[in-house]
């Protein structure tokens, strides 16, 4: 096992030094094999001593060009490493840099240790800076983990290719295959930040479903290696559903005796998926975030609008009951670009602060019909959001994993969503604002388990919109003690939002506070007051 203290003392220059100097030895070698040929022996002897040296003479000539293809070989492994030796350094110094910025300490054995003795902030915002100091800690921590992971599959992997008992591909599937599993994304920002510049196009030309997926790593990255993936399911698609439909042409009986006619459905229905996928991406500035076409019964995808990347504020949607990539994705990703529009319009005008709007679809949201029956995917049961949240989690933690500078970051939900972000929320997701947007309820009595910094959970609840007064799932959010309520009624110029979907509609107050809690400009929102008699019996009524 590579140790840290290994890649502090490494040098990359010094393999650069060896393979240039293995490349003039492999000229010098390459002049001498090319001199030496059967005609140092003239015609003038003949015999069997004469053919016996012109035999030496092919079999020297021969050996000479084994030496120099290997002396080339060796020369250019080691040229190769150097790159991707100075790309681990380079990690290893970025994390040590953050850590020394942030005050924190990096020992010889990969402990982090936090410097900072306390903390100079208002009384109100402690709990806040020791959260983010706890999430920086085991970041720091994690990243440490990865970087020694991949250091060490490189140099195991890197010292049998010297050897020459595995091809040159071998050491970056090595490399790739150092990423377990269950990695959190601070642990894949790592892996992504240690590879060379070449290593990361080779990963991304020729696996781009490994990483498309990865939490933590850039959204170009992510967008570029989903769009080659896209591009391949759809082709691969296509021909399944032409196997399937002359299956059953052919079949007498049609699908009565086999699976083709379900195949046939559920194959149609993936690529209505990927043509919702593909028509958003169309209309420009878009990033696809996630993509899976397999894992579950349902598409899921993520897109966002704007550039995760570098934008100043990220807000993450999550929809509720009964959405689907194929049928919901246009209209979301249509209120994202109405939504990130406005809040735009809020930040300071010039080269300043930016908006990016994701709609997130990564989980099996509860459907109708049938699934009422399934306790997974029934929209009477919490088990569709838990298994949600546990995608949330890292998607959200990703989101600040793979940037130098956390945005800040909102979530917004609806309906069943709300509840799914929720359970994301309870296990700390560095998540500055939270608006629940018809909620059923939250499956928390309490808004401080939401993890979320005090006065920046909020409600909006319709007129007419029944769900968001059921408490099907805890206390109803709007009545929950230090939860903000954002006005739905209409007022200066902008219209009212009526019943469960309407929350998100052109021109709307519930727009408008959804977009300034975005742009984090909460304190400028709409808000409607509870009459003090109202909070009296909701109090007696959960005595």
């Amino acid at each position: 096992m590579v140790t840290l203290d290994d890649v502090r003392s490494w040098d990359s220059r010094t393999l650069t030094a060896a393979s240039e100097d293995l490349t003039r030895r492999w000229r010098e070698l390459i002049a001498v094999h090319a001199s030496s040929t059967e005609d140092v022996i003239g015609e003038g002897w003949v015999g069997p001593a004469a053919d016996a040296a012109r035999q030496a003479m092919r079999r020297i000539r021969s050996d000479l060009g084994a030496v120099s293809n290997e002396l080339l070989r060796v020369a250019t492994c080691l040229g190769e490493a150097a790159i991707d030796m100075a790309g681990l350094i380079n990690a290893l110094r970025a994390v040590e840099q953050d850590a020394t910025d942030a005050r924190f300490t990096v020992g010889s054995d990969g402990s982090v240790l936090d410097t900072a003795v306390s903390y100079s902030v208002a009384r109100e915002d402690v709990w806040t800076t020791v959260r983010d100091r706890r999430r920086m800690h085991e970041e720091l921590a994690e990243r440490l983990t990865q970087l020694l992971r991949t250091a060490t599959a490189f140099d195991e992997a890197l010292a049998l290719r010297l050897v020459g008992q595995v091809p040159a591909t071998f050491v970056a599937a090595a490399v790739a295959d150092s990423i377990p599993s269950d990695a959190t994304p601070a642990a894949n920002a790592a892996f992504w930040s240690a590879l060379s510049p070449a290593a990361r196009t080779r990963l991304l030309v020729e696996q781009p479903g490994l990483i498309g997926n990865l939490d933590g790593l850039p959204a170009r990255v992510r967008d570029s290696a989903n769009r080659r993936v896209l591009a391949a399911e759809r082709v691969r698609l296509r021909e399944v559903e032409a196997e399937l439909r002359k299956e059953l042409e052919a079949n007498l009986f049609g699908g009565m005796f086999s699976n083709a006619d379900a195949g046939l459905e559920q194959t149609r229905t993936r690529i209505a998926a990927l043509d919702a996928i593909e028509a958003t991406l169309a209309k420009g500035a878009r990033q696809l975030l996630v993509l899976d076409n397999a894992s579950y019964e349902e598409t899921t995808a993520a897109i966002a609008v704007g550039d995760v990347d570098t934008a100043t504020h990220v807000a993450v949607f999550v929809p509720g009951l009964g959405s689907t990539v194929a049928g919901d994705l246009d209209r979301y990703d249509s209120d994202m670009d109405g939504l990130e529009t406005v809040a735009r319009q809020m930040l300071p005008a010039g080269a300043g602060p930016s908006v990016a709007v994701v709609t997130w679809m990564d989980y099996q949201a509860p459907q109708l019909g049938w699934s009422l029956l399934d306790p997974d995917r029934s929209v009477a049961s919490e088990w569709a959001a838990r298994a949600g949240a546990d995608r949330l989690v890292p998607f959200l933690d990703g989101l600040d994993a793979a940037r130098a500078e956390d945005p800040h970051l909102s979530v917004l939900a609806h309906s069943y969503g709300s509840l799914t972000a929720a359970y994301a929320l309870r296990q700390g997701t560095g998540v500055d604002d939270f608006v629940a947007l018809g909620s059923p309820g939250l499956g928390t009595p309490t808004v401080a388990d939401l993890r979320v910094p005090s006065g920046h959970v909020f409600v909006a609840e319709a007129e007419g919109d029944l769900v968001a007064d059921l408490g099907a799932f805890g206390r109803d959010p709007g009545v929950l003690d230090s939860v903000t309520l954002l006005s739905t009624e209409g007022s200066d110029g902008r219209s009212s939002s009526i019943g469960h979907g309407d929350y998100l509609a052109e021109g709307s107050t519930s727009r408008y506070n959804a977009a300034l809690v975005i742009a984090d400009r909460s304190e400028d929102a709409v808000i409607r007051t509870r009459p003090a008699l109202f909070d009296l019996i909701q109090k007696l009524l959960y005595l």
